[in-house]
């Protein structure tokens, strides 16, 4: 019986890879047309009609130094004929000199902010807030724009916070990352409706991670959160490595946090040197993630790729397809933020652009055909 199943999987996974074209994934340069170099660091859906969104990001300022200004985005990925806008954050008070904007949210998701609203959020420098960056938050609701600064208070830290990055924002929450040494990552959650933070997943399933990032979440329907991001731990030979968490708000400790689930590219650990979530966004059947990676057959390489990852019946997350995105002729391309079956985010190289990459449908397809024949010789290896 284990040698017909063994031979009806193979047969199976080689029909569809047969049957499927080869298709390489489609990229294209996204970037605003104006002065300085475009990096998007995030997108959210704005409406129903597909490909229409909101991405944020930064422009660099020519002849600054390094300093950037937030940019925002709004029109269709796919024709990428909407409108760029570059913003410089107000806050009373405040010479702010760098800026940068991360994953926004939108009207379409969170009806508090009206249609055509948006809530982003980032870091910033300003010359009275010393060197390092502070949490920042933008709100467009009625046409009106506002800013203002949040970091993580010394109290929350258990030391002196040196800077405050948020990365992601969706329902009523931010997660994002501060230090209080600059060797050591910590994450935080942030309540915008009770403007409170919290030390996110400081400690899961007995292990203490030696620095762990939050850079992606989403909202689900049960009103909990999927947080995706990277953490490291080296007492488990651990140097960085993906992970999916879900987290509950309205609980407190470790009770908040059920089906944590660490991931390595290409599911080989002892091959995979870094790989970690930036991006996330909800499919039918779980979500499609993007981020960097780097093995140890390329360790000069950081490229891009696209997951996916499913739920198994008890609600915890499934071993990942994934899809490595290198922007062609760079070597390093980074996967910055994901929606639908498209990566968005920054190569450099010979070039130096940010970039949308399509994922074709077929390509999905001859992955979970490899998938299908990895899982068969799997089987006849223990046969």
């Amino acid at each position: 019986m284990k040698i017909a199943l063994h031979t009806f999987a193979v047969a199976s996974s080689l029909l569809l890879l047969a049957t499927t074209p080869s298709r390489a994934v489609d990229y294209a340069p996204f970037n605003y047309s104006g002065s300085g170099d475009t990096v998007i660091t995030g997108i959210r859906g704005a409406s129903a009609i597909d490909g229409d969104a909101v991405i944020t990001g930064s422009l660099s300022i020519p002849n600054s130094g390094g300093a950037t200004q937030a940019i925002i985005y709004e029109g269709s990925i796919y024709s990428r004929d909407g409108t760029w806008t570059p913003l410089t954050p107000t806050i009373s008070g405040q010479t702010i000199t760098t800026s940068t904007l991360y994953g926004p949210n939108t009207g379409y998701y969170d009806p508090s902010l009206g249609v055509n609203g948006i809530r982003a959020v980032g870091s910033y420098k300003y010359s009275e807030g010393g060197s390092y960056d502070h949490g920042l938050m933008y709100t467009r609701i009625g046409g009106v724009s506002t800013w203002s600064q949040f970091d993580v208070p010394d109290s929350v830290a258990g030391g002196t916070v040196l800077y405050t990055i948020a990365h992601s924002t969706m329902g009523s929450l931010v997660v994002g990352n501060y230090d209080t040494q600059l060797d050591e990552g910590h994450a935080f959650v942030y309540d915008i409706n009770t403007t409170t933070f919290r030390n996110f997943l400081p400690v899961v399933q007995g292990i203490a991670f030696d620095s762990i990032t939050a850079y992606g979440i989403w909202q689900n329907a049960n009103g909990t959160y999927t947080v995706a991001g990277g953490y490291s731990n080296l007492a488990n030979n651990v140097l960085d490595a993906g992970y999916l968490v879900d987290y509950d708000p309205t609980k407190t400790g470790n009770d908040a946090y059920t089906h944590f689930a660490s991931f390595q590219y290409g599911n080989q650990p002892l091959a995979s040197l870094i790989s970690h979530f930036d991006g996330i966004v909800a499919t039918d059947d779980g979500y499609n993630l993007t981020g960097d990676h780097a093995t140890l057959a390329s360790p000069q390489n950081q490229l891009g790729f696209f997951a996916h990852v499913t739920r198994n019946p008890d609600g915890s997350f499934n071993t990942a397809d994934w899809l490595s995105i290198e922007y062609p002729g760079n070597a390093i391309t980074s996967g910055n933020t994901v929606y639908g079956d498209s990566v968005l985010g920054v190569s450099t190289g010979s070039t130096s652009t940010s970039y949308i990459a399509t994922v074709p449908e077929p390509s999905s397809l001859a992955l979970l055909g490899l998938a299908g024949l990895t899982a068969a010789a799997t089987l006849r290896r223990r046969a």
